[in-house]
């Protein structure tokens, strides 16, 4: 077993993918839910330690290692800083309230994302003033995650065509 930020075993891999706080895990390589990034860095920025919150998420810095621990939570807390501030003139306490008051919509849209994904799409009413269904918000969100898998998938489309059209020159594939 490999330990403190080096190559994670069979083991230690299995052992981390099991964990809500991680969202992929490869032999060198760990993806964090946006979720553990998000409170890592709210409760850091009110002057937690990182390898605490590390390890109450069941990443003890021993498997992890101090390293690994300390450049995720800085670039994290980098990250969401200069998501909030633009000008770097606000204090911590309004930094941490900007991002409990992101996180929490993102939080409640997600929610509200996943809740319609198990229903059909004709049984969800657009509430255009309050009533039940999703608000605009969420469909203008829904209609532009659709627009942008659409256009990726187009582009995909085109990419393989072209492949196809050079590996079999003919006229019988269409475009």
């Amino acid at each position: 077993m490999a330990r403190g930020g080096g190559a994670f075993s069979d083991e230690e891999i299995q052992l981390l993918r099991g964990l809500p706080a991680v969202a992929n895990v490869t032999r060198n390589r760990i993806t964090y839910a946006d979720s553990f990034k998000q409170v890592c860095t709210i409760r850091y920025l009110t002057g937690e330690s990182p390898t605490k919150i590390f390890r109450e998420a069941g990443l003890p810095p021993d498997l992890i290692g101090y390293k690994r621990i300390e450049r995720c939570v800085d670039r994290w807390k980098t990250s969401a800083i200069k998501s909030v501030t633009g000008s770097g003139n606000m204090s911590d306490s309004e930094i941490i309230a900007q991002l409990v008051n992101r996180y929490e919509h993102a939080f409640m849209m997600r929610r509200n994302l996943d809740s319609i994904a198990n229903r059909p799409m004709e049984h969800i009413p657009v509430k255009t003033q309050g009533g039940d269904g999703i608000d605009m918000g969420t469909a203008s969100i829904i209609i532009k995650q659709q627009a942008r898998r659409i256009d990726e998938l187009e582009r995909a489309n085109a990419s393989l065509l072209d492949k196809l059209n050079k590996a079999i020159p003919s006229s019988t594939v269409d475009n």
